[in-house]
């Protein structure tokens, strides 16, 4: 069964240039991955761990909206308890063919929402 990418454009609110040193555990970076045999040579990943000379974590392209909001809630990345929704996201990544790292500030559903209130609300006092 073939995994398809999904695109979460609407939830990326910024991108923030950062070098490899200053991301961890639950920071979500996109970059371009530049191996051999790679389905995605731009992934978006949620960060599980840096160790040595690899990155782990979890392709968000790959996942729909429940399981990364379930995800961004997860706050041991040694015990996840919802491991069995993103297992399949699951990617490790030679940290030397990892370039043009950005800081994704991504939007969670309930953000969108009271974002999405407030502009509604300005709109009518604009009126």
């Amino acid at each position: 069964m073939a995994v398809t990418k999904i695109n979460h454009k609407q939830r990326i609110r910024k991108r923030t240039s950062v070098s490899i040193s200053q991301i961890g555990f639950q920071s979500i970076i996109e970059f371009r991955y530049n191996a051999e045999n790679i389905k995605d040579p731009k992934p978006l990943v949620f960060v599980l761990s840096k160790k040595g000379k690899v990155l782990n974590g979890i392709n968000i392209g790959y996942l729909k909206e429940y399981p990364i909001e379930k995800l961004l809630e997860e706050t041991n990345f040694k015990k996840l308890k919802n491991y069995s929704l993103y297992e399949k996201a699951f990617r490790t990544y030679k940290i030397s063919d990892i370039k043009s790292i950005k800081l994704i500030e991504w939007e969670t559903s309930s953000a969108r929402r009271d974002r999405k209130e407030e502009e509604r609300k300005t709109k009518q006092l604009d009126k």
